[in-house]
């Protein structure tokens, strides 16, 4: 199905986003091509992964946790959840192309590493399970689009696939969190229960994007009660969350090792605190009983604080240098660069483009 024959508001939000992405993408391509690298504000004393990293881990672990919710019907039969799962699986397509598109203009040789990793069987490595489960999961989802979705409300996704997606978003989940709980000279990240703060984290993120994007203006009955039920399971892993998370910082503000110092800014850092307030007012929102289109509000707010605290996550783990010397005083600075935010519109932009297209294509089971 070409643009022009998609519905009209389908095919306006595919061009926009179409349009937004070969703009903002094309000026960092162009930024990348002028000054390599350097239009990232990476440094060369820690501070490796920016925010075009925070970008890709943020909309692949949101692809990741629809795919759970999904699964939630898919594989365990929970019906409640039925009427969410064909969309749910579309918007895991349109975000893991945005977060795979981030990653690929962050790395200097993306090509190169889509051979290079998985051939080098390095199994001790977290990095390689993780590749290797991004793989069979997007070929899981492949399956989906040209089988699944693209055949229609009455077939149905295939148990082995939706077993088999299930279990490769886990690997991902859990070897993305061994990445970073694995380092203990980084004493921020080293701590066991990141699988779990990961697993949290994406279903939750999930549900975000699925109250944002679920049209209810005309939905089925069934589907609003999807929606209900996955805002009372948002407001539990809402607690879940900003349990780990003072957890975390109670235990690092109060620790001695070299490392945690690091808490410190975190808790002074306005960005942290409108995190927590994003999370809180989205909880209250959806506990006093936000329904219809006015579920959108904490849906946004949940995103937004869910990107600044992997945003936090990601860069307060690095600030601390591994090597002090003489050329590093204190916590390393660092601010993403102009080509860094082009960079995340572009990841966003692509990723609304994607699901604007298949969600006009596609009857997503929702009443629409």
């Amino acid at each position: 199905m070409s643009a022009a024959s998609l519905p009209r508001t389908g095919n306006a939000g595919f061009v926009a986003g179409l349009i937004g992405a070969v703009v903002t993408g094309g000026i960092v391509v162009w930024q990348l091509i002028s000054h390599g690298h350097a239009a990232f504000n990476a440094t060369s004393t820690g501070l490796m992964w920016g925010l075009p990293i925070v970008t890709y881990d943020y909309l692949l672990m949101a692809a990741v946790g629809l795919v759970l919710v999904a699964s939630l019907w898919t594989v365990f039969g929970l019906k409640d959840f039925e009427p969410m799962a064909r969309r749910a699986t579309w918007l895991a397509v349109a975000l893991l192309i945005g977060g795979v598109a981030a990653l690929f203009l962050e790395l200097p040789y993306p090509l190169r590493a889509l051979y290079a990793i998985p051939l080098n069987f390095q199994v001790h490595a977290p990095l390689f399970w993780k590749m290797l489960g991004i793989a069979v999961f997007a070929i899981c989802l492949a399956m989906f689009t040209f089988g699944w979705l693209a055949g229609g409300t009455s077939s149905s996704p295939g148990k082995a696939a939706s077993v088999v997606a299930l279990l490769a978003g886990l690997v991902v989940l859990f070897a993305g969190a061994m990445m970073y709980a694995t380092l203990s000279m980084r004493p921020f990240w080293y701590s066991g229960e990141l699988p779990v703060v990961f697993i949290v984290e994406a279903v939750l993120g999930a549900i975000a994007f699925l109250l944002l994007a679920t049209p209810m203006t005309g939905a089925s009955e069934a589907a609003r009660r999807a929606v209900a039920t996955m805002s009372r399971l948002a407001v539990v892993l809402i607690v879940a969350h900003l349990l780990f998370l003072f957890g975390r910082m109670a235990m690092g503000l109060n620790s001695n090792l070299d490392g945690m110092q690091v808490w410190q800014r975190v808790a002074a850092s306005p960005l942290f605190w409108l995190q927590v307030i994003a999370l809180v007012v989205a909880l209250v929102m959806l506990a006093t009983g936000a329904s219809g289109s006015a579920k959108r509000v904490p849906a946004v707010l949940l995103i937004v604080g869910l990107f600044i605290g992997k945003y936090e996550f990601v860069i307060s783990g690095q600030l601390v240098p591994l090597f002090k010397g003489t050329w590093v005083l204190g916590l390393i600075e660092y601010a993403p660069s102009a080509t860094e935010w082009l960079l995340l519109a572009a990841a966003a932009f692509l990723a609304y483009a994607v699901y604007a297209f298949g969600a006009a294509r596609y009857r997503l089971g929702d009443g629409r």
